[in-house]
């Protein structure tokens, strides 16, 4: 997972081909904090298409709770409703719930929602 510049950059490539893969594909994700999660200096982050949601779960608790407390726990949710299953693909997640370019992941230490 690579952190955002900040520029216009495309959230696709293309090959030759003029076709684009999921092996390609980058996901922009926004961390949002919910309730007293702690907040992150930097929110955006680019994650390929093909990575599981396994990955985005490890990387925030990395981020967040590696150094305060690494057995808290860490509720995930997509679109304020669900928790992901870990399995998921974010390139499927981001088809079917993203929304202005990027996937919003809304995540709390209580449970928020559903």
């Amino acid at each position: 997972m690579s952190e955002e510049d900040g520029d216009k950059t495309p959230q696709t490539t293309t090959n030759n081909n003029n076709t684009t893969t999921d092996a390609e594909r980058k996901i922009t994700l926004l961390f949002q904090a919910v309730g007293s999660a702690p907040i992150l200096k930097k929110r955006k982050f680019k994650i390929n298409a093909t990575s599981s949601f396994n990955e985005v779960i490890f990387f925030l608790r990395d981020k967040l709770l590696k150094i305060t407390n690494p057995s808290q726990s860490l509720f995930l949710y997509c679109g304020q409703a669900f928790c992901p299953n870990p399995d998921d693909f974010v390139g499927d997640l981001f088809d079917h719930f993203g929304s202005n370019d990027m996937l919003v992941i809304n995540y709390s230490l209580k449970i928020a929602w559903g």
